[in-house]
């Protein structure tokens, strides 16, 4: 089984870590993992909770980026999609394979001849195997398949695989794989200042944004990965520092597969600019998801959300795809917004033609700083970054012979598939409901096996929580082996609750709250602050008002 994710004390740290990563999105878990992995000495700290920003509000796929071949990023779809199929291997169980439909329509840009020479690149850039190529559909093809489809100029569709994930679950188990290996993390400790020593930034300044608690952390080298946040962090050391991201937001609805009928994840372009977005039948086989749009943003980078010109867009696209759905705002079940933490082009581009690339810099006091990327590729964004510490280490502190990166070789927490295989027969022997025995696996891997454990602790242990489905022996899990902290960390990262149910749980929140809170030694206050937090949250991720 994979290690708790436990809360260290300022007694736990050493005199000075190697490395202090700040930011616990994917890009500085995978970073604490690739690190510790490597035998460093790793601090993590997030000012909020683990994947809280763009981590948790991505479009929720393992892919290759199939369209950036359309604006030559062959570099990048290449790393993606051989990451994909790495990602197969290290977390079967949050990496189900899905059917995608690349729809071509009268007027698209990309004709059937285009379309299968770029799906032959994406095949052959995977290795993947010959069973899983793509192959080229005509009209009446897709329309078997997809007959609620527009079909006013369908030509045809290329018909590959990509992989669906719950981003948020990817940074939990990539940070327990990496407290596993022996880093110390920590969820809501803010990074107020950074510790110079002789001119170099060697720590920082670190308050518990929960408790008060106020720490020191000592690093040789200070690692910024806080995406959308990375130029906040970068002018603690250089107060002066230009803006170095062109930070695009993206936005998904949520609609009933009712509302919205679709048996195959769909690539086609908006009707009223061309740009391409995307249908998902979501891993809860209830609902859809539909995104994205690509957006400049300049607003408050906590508090990101959809707002009407977002909706609007995606219902447009939406009712094109399927014109008899007739969508409108009482059909939508939810949106969530992120920031995509790109890097500034040199020149004049429209939002969605900002290259995804990543960028490594190193700050006039030697903090590293790492921005730009996807969700998809943060093992290798994780792997060149550490090298640049190692760099650093070697040359600035004298600390060589640290092995290359070990990070392809170890799956991540609960991503074993023998201990997946065991757990499964370990829930099967059992009395537990098949439904929740599913999505325990699905959820949690070989960790599962972990949570039954608990369930067996308690004669309540498996029983659902009202309508969030949710079991004590989760909330148990969530709060001993994975840092929940808040119901906010446990019903939007921890489970995805505010996602997939129409009031994000809101009916049951009580009981679910009344058992945190009891793990947790909350007073009655804290526990009533909290649901108004999240109350308050669902209610702007809904367009209509909650029910009550």
């Amino acid at each position: 089984m994979g290690g708790a994710v436990r809360r260290f004390t300022e007694a736990d740290l050493p005199a000075t870590v190697d490395l202090l990563v700040i930011g616990g999105g994917i890009t500085g878990a995978a970073t604490a993992r690739d690190a510790a992995l490597r035998g460093l000495s790793v601090v993590l700290v997030e000012r909020e909770d683990f994947a809280a920003g763009t981590s948790s509000r991505s479009s929720k796929l393992i892919h290759g980026g199939l369209r950036y071949l359309q604006t030559y990023q062959f570099r990048m779809v290449h790393e993606s999609v051989r990451e994909r199929e790495l990602m197969l291997s290290l977390a079967p169980h949050l990496t189900p394979l899905r059917p995608f439909l690349y729809l071509l329509y009268d007027g698209y840009p990309e004709g059937r001849a285009l379309l299968n020479l770029g799906l032959t690149f994406y095949d052959a850039f995977s290795r993947a195997p010959l069973r899983r190529w793509h192959r080229m559909l005509g009209r009446d093809a897709v329309i078997r398949r997809e007959p609620h489809l527009n079909r006013a100029g369908l030509r045809g569709a290329g018909l590959f695989h990509d992989a669906l994930t719950d981003d948020a679950r990817v940074v939990i188990d990539t940070l327990k794989a990496a407290a596993d290996a022996g880093a110390l993390v920590a969820n809501h400790r803010e990074v107020t200042g950074l510790i110079r020593t002789g001119g170099r930034v060697r720590g920082a300044e670190v308050t518990d944004r929960l408790t008060g608690e106020h720490l020191r952390i000592r690093a040789r080298v200070v690692l910024n990965t806080t995406g959308p946040w990375a130029d906040r962090i970068r002018r603690l050391e250089a107060p002066a520092a230009p803006d170095s991201l062109r930070p695009t937001k993206g936005v998904h609805l949520v609609l009933r597969k009712s509302d919205f009928p679709l048996e195959h994840a769909l690539f086609l372009r908006s009707p009223r600019d061309g740009r391409v977005v995307w249908p998902i039948p979501a891993l809860d086989e209830d609902y859809v998801y539909f995104g994205t749009t690509d957006t400049d943003y300049d607003g408050p980078l906590d508090e990101v959300v959809a707002d009407t010109e977002d909706i609007d867009y995606l219902l447009e696209a939406a009712n094109h795809a399927v014109p008899d759905a007739k969508l409108d705002y009482g059909h939508v079940v939810g949106t969530w917004a992120g920031l995509r933490p790109l890097i500034a082009p040199s020149s004049d581009v429209s939002a969605s033609a900002v290259p995804r690339e990543h960028q490594i810099t190193q700050g006039p006091d030697g903090m590293l700083t790492i921005a730009g990327g996807k969700l998809t590729t943060a093992r290798v964004m994780a792997r060149q970054l550490v090298d640049a510490a190692v760099g650093v280490l070697a040359d600035e502190h004298g600390l060589r012979g640290v092995p290359q990166s070990r990070s392809a070789e170890h799956p991540l927490s609960g991503g074993d598939r023998a201990q997946i295989f065991r757990a499964r027969r370990l829930l099967a022997d059992g009395d537990l409901d098949e439904t929740v025995a599913e999505r325990w696996l699905s959820r949690y891997g070989g960790n599962a096996a972990a949570v039954a454990e608990l369930a067996r602790q308690r004669p309540d242990g498996a029983d659902p929580l009202g309508s969030t489905g949710l079991t004590t022996a989760e909330i148990d899990y969530a709060v001993h082996e994975e840092m929940a902290r808040t119901v906010t960390d446990l019903l939007v990262r921890r489970t995805g609750t505010f996602f997939w149910t129409p009031d994000g749980g809101a009916h049951a929140i009580e009981p679910v709250a009344e058992h945190l809170g009891r793990i947790l030694g909350l007073t009655q206050e804290d526990r009533r602050d909290q649901v108004a937090t999240y109350l308050a949250w669902v209610r702007k991720n809904r367009p209509r008002p909650l029910d009550g």
